[in-house]
Order: C-alpha cells, then sequence, then structure tokens
C-alpha cells in the first residue's frame, strides 16, 4: 500500500513539474513583434485598442507606426508590415481584413451660415455638389437656396488634407476626376467653421459631434443629405441629429456605402503569421465597442 501511494506521490511531482516547466518555458519564449501602420489621426484609440489585444496575447508585441494615410496605397506597404489599419477599400486576393469599426462622410457648414433655415429644409443633393466641386468658384449660396437677392454670400469650399481615404470616396461618390484644391488639416477646418460663415467642407462623423451630449458641436451644422435629389428632407434622409442615429444608420447601411468610412485591419495571406493574425484581430467586439465609440467610430 505504502509503495503505491510513494508511486502516485511521484508522478503528482513529476506533473506539477513539468506543468511548471512549460509555464516558465511560455514566460520566457520570446515576444513575436506586429508591425502595425495606422493613420497619424487614429493613434489614440488605436493605441488603446493595442493595449487591451496585447493584454490577451502576452507573447506578441506591437510595433505602431503612424503616418498620413495618403501613403497607404503604396504597393510595397504589405512588404513592410504586418498589419495596416485603413479605411482604403481593399481589392484583389492578396490580403484579408477584419472590420474593426466605422464613421460617416458629412457634409458640414458653420451654424452662422446666413441661410441655415434652407438648408436645413432643404438638404443638399448630390446634383448641387456636382455643381458646386466642378466649379468652386462660381456659385453662391443663393442659387441653390431661395433667399433674399441681396445676399451675395459665396459658397467657400475646403476640404481635408489629412484625409486621403475620405477625400477619395468622396470623389468617387461625386463621380469626380478631382476635387478643389483648396485643403487645409481637420483641426484647421473646424476653428474656420467658428469664423467662416460661407464654408462648406466634408469632415469625417467622428470629430463634428460632441461626444458628452452625442449632438453636433454647436459652431457647426451637419447638412442632411438629399440623397433621392427631390429637393426636399425626409425623414430617411434626415439621419444627423446626433451620433448615435447617424451610428444606426451607418451600421444598417441607410446611407450611400460611398459616404461610409470602414477601418479594417488588413494582412497580406502571405504572410507567415496570418494565423495568429486572424486570432489578434477576431472576436474583439466588446473591446472594438467600448473603444472606438468612446473616441466617436461605430464599432463592429
Amino acid at each position: 500500500m505504502r509503495f503505491k501511494i510513494l508511486i502516485f506521490l511521484m508522478i503528482t511531482i513529476l506533473f506539477l513539474s513539468s506543468c511548471q516547466k512549460n509555464k516558465t518555458n511560455e514566460k520566457n519564449k520570446p515576444a513575436q513583434e506586429v508591425s502595425l501602420l495606422i493613420p497619424t489621426y487614429m493613434e489614440s484609440p488605436i493605441k488603446e485598442w493595442v493595449y487591451f489585444v496585447q493584454a490577451n496575447h502576452p507573447n506578441f508585441k506591437f510595433q505602431i507606426v503612424s503616418m498620413n494615410d495618403d501613403n497607404f496605397h503604396s504597393d510595397t506597404t504589405f512588404r513592410d508590415f504586418d498589419l495596416i489599419f485603413t479605411a482604403e477599400n481593399i481589392k484583389g486576393n492578396k490580403c484579408n481584413f477584419v472590420n474593426i469599426a466605422s464613421e460617416a462622410i458629412v457634409c458640414v457648414v458653420s451654424f452662422d451660415n446666413p441661410f441655415l433655415q434652407s438648408i436645413i429644409n432643404r438638404g443638399i443633393s448630390s446634383n448641387d455638389l456636382k455643381k458646386i466641386f466642378n466649379k468652386p468658384d462660381f456659385y453662391f449660396w443663393k442659387d441653390f437656396f431661395q433667399s433674399d437677392s441681396k445676399m451675395n454670400e459665396k459658397i467657400s469650399i475646403v476640404l481635408p488634407s489629412d484625409r486621403y481615404a475620405l477625400l477619395n470616396q468622396l470623389r468617387n461618390w461625386l463621380h469626380l476626376d478631382t476635387l478643389p484644391i483648396n485643403t487645409q488639416t481637420t483641426n484647421t477646418i473646424l476653428n474656420l467653421l467658428k469664423s467662416q460663415k460661407n464654408l462648406l467642407t466634408f469632415l469625417p462623423s467622428s470629430v463634428v459631434y460632441n461626444l458628452n451630449t452625442k449632438y453636433r458641436k454647436d459652431f457647426l451644422y451637419i447638412i442632411p443629405l438629399d440623397l433621392n435629389n427631390d429637393n426636399w428632407i425626409n425623414d430617411d434622409e434626415y439621419l444627423y441629429d446626433n451620433i448615435m442615429i447617424l451610428g444606426q444608420a451607418v451600421l444598417n447601411k441607410k446611407i450611400d456605402t460611398s459616404l461610409i468610412l470602414n477601418y479594417k485591419m488588413v494582412f497580406s495571406v502571405d504572410n507567415p503569421l496570418k494565423d495568429s493574425l486572424v486570432n489578434l484581430v477576431n472576436n474583439k467586439r466588446n473591446i472594438n465597442k467600448n473603444i472606438f465609440e468612446k473616441f466617436g467610430y461605430f464599432a463592429h
């Protein structure tokens, strides 16, 4: 009997020793570096996202590189990075991706625009916008919104220079070869909206709402888009009252998909780490929701 007890104790000790050894080996295992390219304006949410993802995958270490997203379409990008976080549309069969978050492209004017009430009622159509963008120095607000003919307020267009994916999708939505070249950074445009009442711009929805109140920032107005070009805004088109209503419209694709920026983690199918990368970025719904919605994005 004592012999059997002795044998059992020895087996137990060997088993526990083996488990401890495996834990030690796992702990001492060199971390696998994962290089991640992100747009400069997404640094804050992505760094927080990485913190929580890496906590669940301690054997991976993220190396984050940020740059303006106009560099992301380079053919060499996949040879330089394991993961790319981008809103650019992905083409071809050499890459795979996982959707992370979305936001909308919205048309914005100053809250002091003299034609604001007419804008609210009528909205602005893609047909109107094509005319304006084709001749950006030609049109006045009164050309589109009936008002006192003495009000000669020319439309001033400025677009965000630091949002390449937004500009690219906006150009495609309007079916234009080029866009007006008057550009400023997103932050500069937000400041201009406080003082220039004739300004018209397109911005990402994440920057135009007060994230505490969920309503637009008080110095600007988000123009409802007349998507069916009938010169009137109906309930289905009035989606911009607050960020929660807009978020539901974006996630349910109730607005033109060309006006939705879908952010995704992209990786090459030829990357030897691809299976590990899938595990890193998949099944993080709660993390995405908690982090990205805090920064004004709509989580998948």
